[in-house]
């Protein structure tokens, strides 16, 4: 049985002193300043490319921090309904894991809710197309198919990659305050997520067979190479919609050194930051050590080439 250092009563006083209210941090008549980058330049890499202008780096810094936030918002909506059936199964026993987990649910519908407006507020700002990915409801359903634990993996992977995003903004001086504050914010009660994320898979690995574990090592690695495909997405509507800003199109070298860079920047956010993570590959470690294997031994698929 694996033993954690937090409980689920530890994780409720946690959430409530953190908590924020979305429209005290992002209230409604916000006008976003977007004569500064948003994203930190180590996740958005726009100054990597020397064919782009100055103000055409920054709008590439903006196309990122759009797509990067809407990323949040379609991935947090199959996470909701995760929260809300862990709950239900618990509803007739812990009392203190139901409690927790309706906070989890509650408290993502929130973060859903802060990005859509993030995005609102800039598609106002920036004023030209910003292409995102769409249809979440439909990628909900394909991750809630699998094992629970298949899934509360996928979960664990995003809500830890959160805890180096928000320290790569606090590093980057050159980043808007807002958005950092946005970053901020979210990972005070994503770090809360994680402890709830691991509590739940400690409880599913209890009486879990060997097959069982396996199974779900492969399923959790499918959605995160699914994942990359609709990162690789992403990184082409940026693209679209950075030429329709720049008034023109890239070169054929220029496109391909601009999806290169961009999908292994998008790779290195969202999926080796959790793969390779310290936290994460000693939680995989005492779930099932050859599940961690699995997981390290996937690192160099998303390495550049």
């Amino acid at each position: 049985m694996i033993k954690l250092p937090f409980s689920y009563r530890d994780v409720i006083r946690n959430s409530i002193k953190v908590c924020w209210q979305l429209d005290d941090l992002l209230p409604e008549d916000t006008v976003l300043d977007l004569s500064r980058p948003h994203l930190p330049e180590a996740i958005a890499r726009a100054t990597a490319f020397d064919f782009l202008a100055e103000r055409e780096q920054l709008a590439l810094n903006h196309l990122r921090s759009h797509g990067y936030t809407n990323l949040f918002a379609f991935v947090e909506e199959y996470v909701i309904a995760q929260a809300v059936h862990h709950a239900e199964a618990e509803l007739f026993g812990d009392h203190e894991a139901v409690r927790a987990l309706l906070r989890f649910s509650e408290e993502e519908l929130k973060h859903q809710a802060l990005f859509h407006r993030y995005c609102t507020l800039f598609e106002a700002a920036f004023g030209g197309p910003c292409q995102v990915l769409g249809t979440p409801a439909e990628v909900a359903n394909v991750i809630l198919a699998k094992t629970p634990m298949a899934a509360m993996l996928v979960t664990l992977h995003l809500e830890i990659m959160t805890q180096q995003h928000y320290t790569d903004s606090i590093r980057d001086q050159s980043s808007d305050p807002l958005f950092a504050n946005l970053l901020k914010h979210h990972w005070l009660e994503e770090a809360q997520h994680s402890k709830i994320d691991m509590l739940e898979l400690a409880k599913m690995a209890e009486h879990a067979s060997r097959d069982q574990l396996e199974t779900a090592f492969r399923e959790y690695l499918d959605i995160i190479a699914a994942f990359d495909g609709l990162l690789r997405q992403q990184v082409e509507m940026d693209l679209a919609s950075l030429q329709a800003f720049c008034g023109r199109e890239l070169t054929g070298s220029q496109v391909e050194r601009y999806l290169a860079i961009q999908h292994d920047s998008h790779r290195r956010d969202f999926i080796r930051l959790s793969l390779g993570h310290p936290q994460f590959q000693s939680f995989c470690t005492e779930l099932w050590p050859e599940g961690a294997r699995m997981v390290a031994a996937q690192i160099p698929s998303y390495q550049a080439t």
